[in-house]
């Protein structure tokens, strides 16, 4: 028995419920399952929204981290030493966040 999950308009997922004989869920099984569904959807939806900010907040706090770096041993304004850790990402195939940790874990612009 599957059961499609929801959350935000889209499809999240599918609950699944096997059984080992066949005919083995009943009336009350299919309520549940229909019932479960869109409680766990929102569930793993909230906790996937979560991930993801913590994600962005990371990322946003180590590329500044990096930027002050560049602007320090650069010379450059906000702007420029922006500039310079994404073209070093476009140039090297990198992205920018892996290049912004490895400033920050150098202290500097190593090649």
């Amino acid at each position: 028995m599957t059961f499609l999950s929801f959350a935000d308009d889209e499809e999240f997922g599918a609950l699944d419920m096997y059984a080992r004989q066949p005919r083995a869920f009943t009336e009350v099984s299919e309520t549940a399952g229909v019932l479960l569904t869109p409680h766990a959807a929102v569930a793993l939806s909230g906790a996937r929204t979560d991930t993801e900010l913590h994600s962005a907040l990371t990322t946003r706090h180590v590329i500044g981290e990096a930027m002050g770096i560049v602007m320090e041993r650069c010379h450059r304004d906000g702007g420029g030493a922006f500039a310079l850790l994404r073209d070093l990402s476009q140039e090297r195939n990198i992205a920018l966040r892996s290049v912004a940790q490895r400033v920050c874990d150098s202290g500097g612009l190593e090649d």
